[in-house]
């Protein structure tokens, strides 16, 4: 489309998307657009959005039913519809909402997490990049024994994370390996913060193998570093990605405000 401009951070994962407005209704074609650039890029970057707490639902309902979270201590809705998280660390904080590993949104329901979009409202002077890997590059240098093993596994989310007994409600089980229904290429399904274990198998069975996927995953090559600037937007593909925010700002404020667009049933 005319004056959009996609700019990719690297061959594997993330673009910079710019001349696009996410606020109103956006014309089928850039929708269309949109969701091409996320199937080949993962991640997409927008600069200069200025989206209330009703218009990141309406856009992320583009993609598909939005996610209602769980009661649950730590979580604030932004307003009272439930469909847009605050996710706030203030000066004085020391914890941040999903910074303790290398997740993906969402694992544990069935339907799971498809996009999430985030929106930057109040940012501290420096710090607190995102980092984001993919886990469709990470899956393609595998071995084809070490593939074959895992096509096998189906993997245990739960909320309640590693060490706790599973969620009564929050926990799901998906294949390790899943296809992406675009690009001829298949990935890993799976994370560190909320996979306990293969199903089928122990938490000390699993926990090796889930060791070397969650570093694996990791390693530079697979990922891009995003740098909050006011008003941007960030929205990420859940089945094919893992996110790491940094905890590197404390003493000052940061304000984000975040939906999440669950995959069809």
């Amino acid at each position: 489309m005319s004056g959009i401009s996609i700019t990719p951070f690297n061959p594997v994962i993330g673009a910079r998307v710019e001349g696009v407005s996410l606020s109103g209704q956006p014309a089928v074609e850039q929708l269309n657009l949109i969701q091409s650039a996320l199937s080949e890029h993962l991640v997409l970057v927008f600069p200069d959005q200025n989206l209330d707490i009703s218009g990141l639902a309406d856009f992320t309902a583009h993609f598909g039913p939005i996610f209602m979270h769980h009661a649950d201590d730590g979580v604030i809705y932004s307003d009272d519809s439930g469909k847009v998280l605050d996710m706030v660390k203030e000066a004085d904080g020391a914890r941040l909402f999903g910074g303790s590993d290398w997740h993906a949104d969402v694992t544990f329901r069935n339907p799971e997490g498809f996009v999430s979009v985030l929106h930057a409202k109040e940012l501290p002077p420096s710090g607190g990049d995102t980092l984001f890997s993919s886990t469709l590059a990470a899956y393609q240098t595998l071995s084809s024994g070490m593939q074959s093993m895992l096509a096998k596994l189906q993997g245990v989310h739960s909320y309640n994370g590693r060490g706790r007994p599973d969620h009564e409600t929050e926990t799901a089980v998906h294949p390790v390996v899943r296809a992406h229904p675009v690009r001829n290429q298949h990935g890993l399904y799976i994370n560190r913060m909320f996979v306990t274990r293969f199903d089928g198998m122990s938490s000390e069975e699993s926990e090796p193998l889930i060791d070397f996927l969650d570093q694996h995953m990791s390693r530079p090559e697979f990922t891009c570093r995003v740098s909050w600037e006011p008003g941007q937007v960030v929205m990420w593909d859940n089945r094919f990605t893992l996110h790491y925010p940094i905890n590197d700002f404390t003493g000052h404020r940061r304000h984000l405000i975040r939906c999440t667009a669950m995959c069809a049933g």
